[in-house]
């Protein structure tokens, strides 16, 4: 069997235990490779890393000024489309033989198809996913997501996610509430909008659609990140007008999924919102609390509700706490008093959220030793 990266990176001291079991909660919670939360929590640095997946992968690494300095005529041999869906970059041509940048040099698919399509003998070499990205950007114009901005040594290093270890630190979210509104009152016939008039059967089905006993299962079921937030906002949208789930990253909050009306919102995941700016999130994230009401019109706000299709009539924030630290917020808009009606399943529902990401993350654990 194949050592994992992870277990390589322990035995060669390059990174603790604990630093290993805090990359893998980050790599649930944000995504992206093992490796590039390393470098962003300030474990690793990028020359390591190519070190280690080249013992690992059995392939050479790229020298990455080589990767940052590739000839148009090299670029030019691969398209933007297939750069980007392969996720590879061309490196060198030597007669009949080209050289290619991954991520992933074991992808005998993309390496099979790239040597399909341009008739030469591939070469596959390892670079960081980090450094990867940053050469996509350069040579097809492909942006990069926020978390990708430099963090090596050499590209002047930032530290997202600090995370202090330990096996079982999921901490339910019970701090002060950050409540804005005048009152909570609200029948179930307003909290649920598609009930009829008072008819039992209608409401049945309804509290059967909202049930917390479905979503449990598919946060049980679910077998990665995206299966979570799919999970929590479907349910969130099942209930409100407009659901969406943001994930805190350092000093940002970005958008990760959302719905509106049914419909979900394709360019949600555009939405960043510094923690140094004006908004609703501001004390959700730093108190750990939840924000319940009308929120203030701030050009922060703003950017927030144009992302949801419109300013809305009340919002709900709840967080996600991990570890006594917000990773994630639920988010819904729709009128207060049904959003109030509502809050103490919005409650259970962020709690068991995090106890799903927790399940991905000791899946990962026994994945990687």
């Amino acid at each position: 069997m194949p050592i994992k990266l992870g277990e390589m990176l322990v035995k060669a001291r390059l990174v603790t235990p604990a630093a290993l079991d805090d990359a893998l909660k980050s790599q649930v919670i944000f995504g992206g490779r093992l490796g590039t939360n390393l470098i962003e929590m300030g474990c690793l640095d990028e020359e390591e890393l190519a070190r280690m997946l080249s013992r690992q992968l059995r392939v050479a690494y790229v020298d990455p000024r080589e990767l940052m300095e590739v000839p148009p005529e090299v670029t030019s041999l691969i398209p933007a489309e297939m750069a980007e869906s392969y996720r590879l970059v061309p490196l060198r041509l030597e007669g009949r033989r080209l050289s290619i940048a991954m991520a992933d040099p074991s992808d005998l698919p993309a390496i099979d198809e790239i040597a399909f399509r341009t008739g030469y003998v591939v070469q596959p070499m390892v670079t960081p996913e980090i450094r990867l990205i940053a050469a996509l950007e350069k040579y097809y114009g492909i942006k990069r997501e926020i978390r990708y901005l430099p963090v090596s040594k050499e590209l002047g290093g930032r530290r997202v996610c600090s995370y202090q270890a330990t096996p079982a630190d999921v901490v339910a979210a019970s701090p002060r509430e950050v409540v804005d509104f005048s009152a909570l009152a609200g029948s179930e016939a307003d909290f649920y909008p598609w009930s009829g008039e008072g008819g039992e059967t209608t409401r049945a089905e309804a509290l059967e659609r909202c049930g917390v006993d479905a979503v449990s299962r598919e946060l049980a079921d679910a077998r990665d990140r995206d299966a979570v937030a799919a999970a929590l906002v479907g349910w969130g949208a099942s209930l409100c007008e407009r659901a969406a789930l943001c994930v805190v990253a350092g000093e940002m909050v970005k958008g990760w999924e959302a719905y509106a009306r049914g419909e979900r919102l394709e360019r949600f995941g555009e939405l960043r919102i510094g923690l140094d700016e004006s908004s609703v999130f501001q004390a959700v994230v730093r108190e750990r609390g939840i924000f319940l009401g009308a929120a203030p019109d701030t050009p922060a706000n703003r950017r927030l509700f144009d992302s949801l299709g419109g300013a809305p009539r009340g919002v709900l924030l709840v967080p996600l706490v991990m570890k006594r630290r917000v990773v994630a917020v639920l988010c819904a808009a729709d009128a207060p008093d049904r959003l109030g009606a509502g809050l103490e399943q919005f409650r259970s529902i962020a709690r068991k959220g995090i106890m799903a990401f927790e399940i991905l993350i000791l899946r990962n654990k026994i994945l990687m030793t």
